[in-house]
């Protein structure tokens, strides 16, 4: 593992420890306690619309950052395989702690508990499950030597 990875896992432990953190103070009722409403209203439900949206954008921006680049346009010098492949990781990570985050402000809002603890397992399984994949500078380097 290279050190770009290390870096990658070291902003996904720190989200993955930001957002239990987060878990345990709505949990404890370290942030008071609320009472959750019975109906979700429109401000509940815009806000899981939210948290839908940072799951599924950060997890297609990798692409849409790959084609954009793929199509034929004046090259920037500092976009390279390597910077894009990293902030497309770093957009990944950041949206998967979103989604628990959202699930924080749901529940400062008295949004139903099961919603709240819903995005909070979902932010969490997008964390864990998150993988760097190549880096395009080591496996250009790789195919290099062959």
């Amino acid at each position: 593992m290279g050190i770009a990875e290390r870096q990658l896992r070291l902003v996904q432990v720190a989200c993955t420890v930001f957002l239990v953190l987060c878990i345990l103070l709505t949990h404890f009722g370290l942030l008071g306690h609320r009472e959750p409403s019975g109906a979700i209203n429109i401000r509940q439900f815009l806000v899981i619309g939210l948290a839908l949206w940072s799951g599924v954008s950060g997890f297609t921006a990798q692409y849409r950052l790959l084609a954009v680049r793929a199509r034929p346009q004046q090259p920037l010098k500092k976009s390279t395989p390597f910077s894009r492949w990293r902030a497309g990781h770093l957009i990944r990570l950041w949206s998967a702690m979103a989604v628990g985050l959202w699930g924080l402000v749901l529940f400062e809002i008295r949004g139903p508990l099961w919603v709240v603890d819903t995005l909070f397992a979902a932010g969490l399984i997008l964390l864990m499950t998150w993988r760097p994949g190549a880096n395009p500078t080591a496996a250009g380097s790789m195919n290099a030597a062959d």
